[in-house]
Order: structure tokens, then C-alpha cells, then sequence
């Protein structure tokens, strides 16, 4: 059955995706692998740019091809989160891939289709986003370079530097998306967008988050306590929730009792004050109160503000 009840839903096992933008030497990548136990797809070949101590475990590759069949291999199960450096270089990987193996990427004059490749570029990005998470059940980073723009008005925006429709495609299945820069001489993280600059919270993720300094006694542990933080946040959300639909449960019980003693005027003025008095939860206030008229029209009997109560309707017994 494809139909899942808000009640029957867990998501606090849940792998997150996310993705890092800033400025060149703002530390994005070595932020990144401050995930749980990831492996970084080095992509744009920068990993001899990540202090050694913060260095992990890296697929170096030189074709998508190389990348699909490192990321299918039996070494992956000891790793929970693939970071992806850059998100930009990955594009230019997928042009490379979309132009040899796909049949449309060139015209009948043997030129490229850019439309077409940036088509298959879009639809791969996703599906491979797709693979981590959904089939491989493992966290996902991206990280970005930002790009400086002019908006309709002329003020500076800060975009992802990626080519094609996947700067935009990669927002949408995103949990969470920070930009990093330098404030009051503090590196921070912000997840929620500005008119400078778009961010993406959830989960209870939000606003500017400091970078502490590393140092020899601090562990890079950043994005592991966040994507905590998010799972916490989870596990208190379906708690409450819980607890609203055992309410809910309990005062529908009382409300199907209440309706079905309802046989006249009296008993119809003495339910709804009853219903009115219960401690409802989620929709149990609107339900109940169409339980009541559903009885109350059979009876042929209607509420009226002006009596203040039940009256018979016109021609009602």
C-alpha cells in the first residue's frame, strides 16, 4: 500500500543531504568532511588543499564512468556520508559523460547538443543524488563555489557557480543549504536566505551557526553534531506528535459516545456543550462538530445563535 498515515511515518532514521557555498579559502570542503564518516569525491582535485589531519578517505577520478563504479564497490559500506567537490566540477564530469555516450548529444553536423547534454546533465545530477540517499542510504554534501551576480535591481547576489539548470535542480531535494563567509572576523554558516544570499533550514536548522577554530584539541566534528541536532529535532517532533494523536484518539472516543446519546433538542444542546468543553487535539474540534450536525439533521434539528441552542427546523419533528 502506497498510502503512509501521518501516525505510521518515522523519519528519525533518515539520511540528510546538504550544501556548503562560499568564497574560495573559506574552508568549505573541510567543513564538509566534518560529516559522519564520509569519503570525499574530489572531483575538482583539491583534496592536497585539506590540512592532512583533516584529510579521509578520497575517490580520485577522471570520468563519471570511474566515479559509478567506485561508488558501486563493496568498499563503500563502511562510509555514511559522500561529499562532492565541487558540485560545479561535477557538472563539467556529467557534460563530459552526456557527450560521449549519449546518442542525441550531437547534431546530424556532428556539433554538440548543448540543450540535450545539459538535459541528461540535469536528469543524472538528480538521479545520482537520488542513488546516495534514497538507494544507498548514505548523508550527501555538495559543495560549491559562490558566484557573485547583479539582481533585477542592480544589488550583488551571491549564486552557486555551477553551469546549466542543475544550480537550481540541486536546491530541491536539499535539507539543508548554508552559506559560508566572514563576519566580524568569524567564518559562519547561515541556513536561512537572505536577499543576498539563499540558504534552506529544516528540521529545526536555521540562521547563522560560528565555525569554530581548529586546533589540535577540537575534533572537526561540525556537520556530525548538525545533522544530530536535525535528528534530535526529528525524534521530538514525532514524540509530540505521538502524544496529539493519543489525545486525538481519546476525544474522538468520548465524541462518537457523546453523538450517539443524541436523540432531541436537550440531549443535542447537552452534547454540544460537552464536545465544546473536551480537550481536542490535531482536528478533533472540526470533526466532532460535523459528527454532531450529520446527528443532529437526522433528527431534523438545527443550531440557532439566536435561541442559543437547538431549535426544530422548519417542519422538523
Amino acid at each position: 500500500m502506497a498510502i503512509v498515515r501521518p501516525e505510521n511515518m518515522d523519519f528519525t532514521k533518515q539520511t540528510f543531504s546538504a550544501i556548503i557555498y562560499g568564497s574560495p579559502g573559506m574552508g568549505k570542503t573541510t567543513l564538509a568532511l566534518s560529516a559522519p564518516s564520509p569519503i570525499l569525491i574530489d572531483f575538482d582535485h583539491g583534496v592536497s588543499r585539506v590540512s592532512a589531519k583533516h584529510r579521509v578517505p578520497t575517490i580520485m577520478c577522471s570520468t563519471y564512468e570511474e566515479v559509478l563504479a567506485d561508488v558501486d564497490s563493496p568498499d563503500m559500506k563502511e562510509f555514511e556520508t559522500i561529499v562532492i567537490d565541487t558540485g560545479g566540477s561535477f557538472v563539467s564530469f556529467l557534460k563530459d559523460w552526456a557527450t560521449r555516450t549519449k546518442k542525441d548529444a550531437k547534431t546530424q553536423k556532428g556539433t554538440v547538443n548543448t540543450l540535450k547534454v545539459y538535459g541528461h546533465v540535469k536528469t543524472e545530477f538528480a538521479a545520482f543524488t537520488e542513488k546516495i540517499t534514497k538507494v544507498m542510504n548514505k548523508n550527501v554534501i555538495y559543495v560549491f563555489h559562490s558566484q557573485e551576480q547583479a539582481d533585477k535591481d542592480g544589488n550583488t547576489v551571491q549564486r552557486l557557480m555551477c553551469e546549466g539548470a542543475a544550480r537550481n535542480t540541486v536546491w530541491n531535494g536539499c535539507d539543508f543549504g548554508g552559506y559560508l563567509q566572514m563576519v566580524n572576523n568569524q567564518r559562519t554558516i547561515c541556513f536561512t536566505p537572505t536577499d543576498e544570499f539563499f540558504a534552506k533550514g529544516t528540521h529545526g536548522i536555521n540562521g547563522n551557526r560560528p565555525i569554530p577554530t581548529l586546533d589540535g584539541a577540537r575534533p572537526n566534528d561540525f556537520m556530525t553534531r548538525l545533522f544530530e541536532e536535525a535528528r534530535q529535532s526529528i525524534i521530538s517532533e514525532k514524540a509530540e506528535s505521538e502524544k496529539l494523536m493519543a489525545q486525538y484518539e481519546d476525544t474522538m472516543d468520548m465524541v462518537r459516545t457523546c453523538v450517539e446519546n443524541v436523540v432531541d433538542i436537550e440531549t443535542a444542546n447537552m452534547a454540544v456543550e460537552s464536545i465544546q468543553n473536551f480537550e481536542h487535539a490535531l482536528t478533533s474540534r472540526t470533526e466532532s462538530l460535523a459528527l454532531l450536525k450529520a446527528k443532529t439533521d437526522s433528527l431534523g434539528i438545527k443550531y440557532s445563535k439566536a435561541a442559543g441552542g437547538y431549535i426544530a427546523k422548519d417542519g422538523g419533528q
